[in-house]
């Protein structure tokens, strides 16, 4: 069995040192094989001053600070086929989320395990490229963070040093993200229209879970479930159903161990009429 590629996928500023202080702690865990460094156009000193410095860390495609052959790739923000500038507005907001979706829509075909690194460059550009990521990253792939002791910070500010030793206290962070990626297939689609798919898909997972609720109840508690999906409390629906407010704590206590087992809840976790409500009150106003 072959052993799927790593990339480094990295949003990129004026501090070009952020990419390989990451990749040189990645390569301690990881085979790194690809670095791709997102940014906006770079026509500008800042981007230019970064590239440089990049390019000269990887001669031919040979990252020399570990000996090894890294390809470095530079991809560009973009809006109808033009380099982006800047994020300014909602429109290049938009366009800078479809660049990136279709990015990583393209390198997960391609089978590569993706490490999103979002300290540099514009901090939206980051936010959206995770975005990105919880819609189309699975368990393989992380975002990381990397923290820099201020101390160091002063010291290699600019490029002025593109690597540091392990004292110097550089660490990576892992950040958290629900990996929707793992349940739902990456489409060529856009990034929209990935995003309603995936909405629809859990919709309709969370609509045959309340179904199952709705199979195993009885026609009572069918009464009592209706009534909380309403956002009715426990007195109302007592006097409602001119039932007693035993009865319906008894038939709640029903309902919401059949949501624990159906959700698969723990039985640590509380569970109280506002989940009857959140996961209910949807399926019945769909039904009316």
């Amino acid at each position: 069995m072959s052993v799927r590629p790593h990339i480094l996928l990295a949003t990129l500023g004026g501090q070009s040192q952020i990419i390989t202080f990451t990749l040189d702690l990645l390569l301690k865990e990881y085979p790194i094989s690809d670095v791709i460094v997102l940014h906006p156009n770079a026509d500008t000193e800042k981007y230019q001053r970064s590239l440089s410095q990049l390019r000269a860390e990887f001669p031919g495609d040979y990252y020399t600070a570990a000996g090894r052959t890294i390809h470095l790739r530079s991809h560009v923000l973009r809006m109808d086929g033009a380099p982006i500038d800047d994020i300014v507005d909602d429109i290049h907001a938009d366009a800078t989320l479809e660049t990136i979706h279709q990015l990583v829509v393209s390198l997960k075909h391609q089978g590569y395990h993706i490490h999103l690194s979002v300290s540099g460059g514009r901090r939206l550009m980051s936010l959206l490229a995770i975005s990105v990521a919880a819609l189309n990253f699975d368990r393989h792939d992380h975002i990381w963070h990397i923290h820099t002791p201020e101390a160091t910070v002063a010291q290699v500010r600019n490029g002025a040093h593109m690597h540091v030793p392990p004292e110097a206290g550089v660490k990576l962070i892992r950040g958290p993200f629900i990996t929707l990626g793992a349940y739902i297939p990456n489409s060529n689609t856009s990034f929209k229209t990935a995003e309603q798919e995936q909405q629809d898909h859990l919709n309709l997972q969370e609509r045959k879970r309340c179904q199952q609720v709705i199979e195993l109840a009885t026609s009572r508690q069918l009464d009592v479930l209706k009534a909380f999906a309403r956002g009715l409390r426990t007195p109302q629906v007592a006097s409602e159903l001119c039932i007693s407010e035993a009865t319906v704590h008894s038939h709640k206590g029903h309902l919401l161990q059949h949501c624990r087992n159906i959700w698969n809840i723990p039985e640590s976790e509380p569970l109280d009429y506002h989940f009857l409500c959140q996961k209910f009150s949807t399926y019945f106003e769909s039904d009316s």
